[in-house]
């Protein structure tokens, strides 16, 4: 129904009107006497004087006695004449259908005026100085009347196109709107209506780049090649049409999102936008894990550098992708808890359609696993200097109630430039208020795991103090106390074996540190030091010592 009435009202329109009756005028005009009033009326006032009559006897004449008439005024009528009119005719309603409503009705009127006019002087013209009877009238009452229709038409088109203005107009504002919040999707679908402008457009080209930022380049693809449709050459739509068509394998792979977690997201080349997470913009990766990678972003609101940890949904199924989320976003909840210089700092948290990230402070520096090899040891006072302050910043996250459970060279970064530290991953934290924490789950590096961890049972803080000591212990040696083939093995030797002394691994340890390192991976919980606070002051009281024994 909705596709008859706009055809009816495309075909039954007041232009169609204009040329049904130029046609007429042109074909059956002389068969109409009434068509030809104003020629008569002009032939009456100027004929007067030869005794043909007045207009009024000349407007009731048939057409053969107003033929009679003008042979008797010694008119006649050029063979070229009923091209002419015809010609004129034809000329009159395109005008009228096509100019005028681009000139509206204002400033068309002295336009027609001044053409009938022209015609009224042309015809007198041909009477007096040519004996010719050239019948204009029929084009000059098609001018009149054809503006008085088209004026009608004009006054609801301008409001049609005021209201069409006006509806483009608010689905651009509300796709820019939702293009702000990032539903790309629903922003193209508000301008599908809409014909093509330089603000349609520009908000196709920015959804296309968002689309491109997002990584949902096969959406990008189509977006450009809609713009292309419209307008070619629109900006470097091509250009990047053509960057994207081109993406290798890998390209096509991460545009379908079928990769695994540890590859990494498309770095695409210099016609294609940077992929972005959030807010923040890749820039490259810096690191890589069981769960995701891990990127160097920037926060281009506030030009802040961080880092930011992934977790791709691709590489795991129903049940375990469940249980990763819940760590992911447990480690973002238990790190935002948290404010301390040694301690990294989360800034946001969000999911995508294919992975979930954590944006959180940028430590520079390298991990402390690199300092626990035999041959690359750090000094003494340096390490105990570092395990100190890596106490410290338990102690507070213990006071808040949240446990790490995976401390571990690996997971401290060390900045050798500065000596500033940060520790990093909380995935596996307990936080101890939370009533959906499990104590009986077994999680975290074996190497450094308390025996109460090992065992499945509620973890306290010295349960971090533990791990710190075999951290220790591994960063003076660059062994660890228990080495085991098999995952049984190294569990049996840490839950029933006594560790192996540092000192068969480095004889030249002093005493001190050595009883440090025995008291803080006691079996027994209630043995190792009260809390972190106490073994940070140890630790700080040996490296005076040592820095006093260095000195003297």
């Amino acid at each position: 129904m909705n596709s008859l009435a706009f055809l009816f009202s495309r075909l039954f329109s007041l232009r169609l009107l204009v040329v049904a009756l130029a046609l007429i005028f042109a074909f059956i005009g002389d068969a109409l006497p009434a068509l030809g009033w104003l020629d008569r009326i002009a032939l009456g006032s100027l004929g007067n004087t030869a005794g043909m009559g007045d207009a009024g006897t000349l407007l009731k004449l048939s057409p053969e006695a107003f033929s009679g008439a003008l042979e008797t005024r010694g008119l006649a009528r050029p063979a070229w004449s009923d091209v002419a009119i015809r010609g004129g005719l034809m000329v009159t309603a395109l005008f009228l259908v096509l100019a005028v409503p681009r000139m509206g009705g204002s400033v068309s009127l002295p336009v027609i005026l001044l053409a009938a006019g022209s015609l009224v002087v042309l015809q007198a013209a041909l009477m007096f100085y040519r004996n010719a009877w050239l019948p204009l009238g029929e084009v000059v009452t098609l001018l009149v009347t054809g503006y008085l229709i088209m004026l009608f038409w004009l006054q609801p088109r301008r409001d049609i196109e005021a209201l069409s203005a006006n509806v483009q107009a608010a689905r651009t504002r509300l796709g820019r709107l939702l293009l702000q919040q990032g539903q790309a999707d629903e922003a193209l679908e508000t301008l599908a209506e809409c014909p093509p402008s330089e603000e349609t457009l520009g908000l196709q080209y920015d959804i296309a780049i968002q689309q491109e930022r997002k990584r949902q380049y096969d959406r990008a693809c189509t977006t450009y090649r809609q713009i292309l449709d419209q307008k070619r050459r629109y900006r470097d739509a091509d250009k990047r049409l053509a960057a994207l068509e081109n993406l290798d394998a890998d390209g096509t792979a991460a545009v379908s999102g079928n990769f695994d977690s540890t590859r990494t997201l498309l770095m695409p080349e210099k016609n294609v936008s940077r992929p972005t997470l959030g807010r923040y913009e890749i820039e490259r990766e810096i690191g890589r894990g069981a769960m995701g990678v891990v990127y160097l972003g920037k926060d281009p609101k506030i030009a802040r550098t961080v880092a930011i940890k992934t977790l791709s949904y691709a590489a795991f199924d129903g049940n375990e992708l469940r249980d990763l989320k819940a760590r992911f976003f447990r480690e973002a909840e238990a790190a935002g808890r948290l404010s301390h210089p040694a301690i990294v700092t989360v800034y946001d948290v969000g999911e995508e359609a294919d992975l979930a990230f954590i944006a959180m402070d940028y430590a520079r520096g390298r991990p402390l696993s690199e300092f626990g090899k035999p041959g690359r040891l750090l000094p003494l006072t340096t390490v105990l200097d570092i395990v100190a302050r890596v106490a410290d910043a338990l102690d507070y996250a213990h006071r808040q109630k949240i446990i790490h459970r995976d401390i571990k060279p690996g997971n401290i970064i060390f900045n050798p430039d500065n000596g500033d530290i940060k520790i990093t991953d909380f995935g596996i934290a307990k936080i101890s208020d939370d009533s959906r924490t499990r104590t009986g789950s077994v999680m975290g590096s074996p190497l450094y795991m308390s025996p109460e961890q090992l065992k499945g049972q509620r973890v306290t803080g010295a349960s971090d103090t533990y791990s710190l000591g075999i951290t220790l212990y591994k960063l003076v040696s660059g062994e660890t106390p228990y080495q085991g083939d098999t995952l049984a093995n190294l569990t049996y030797q840490i839950l029933n074996k006594r560790p192996k002394s540092v000192r068969e691994f480095n004889a030249e340890l002093p005493n001190g540190v050595v009883r440090l390192i025995n008291k803080a991976i006691q079996r027994e919980p209630d043995k190792r030091f009260p809390s972190a606070a106490t073994m940070a002051e140890a630790l700080r009281r040996q490296a005076s010592r040592e820095a006093r024994e260095v000195t003297s």
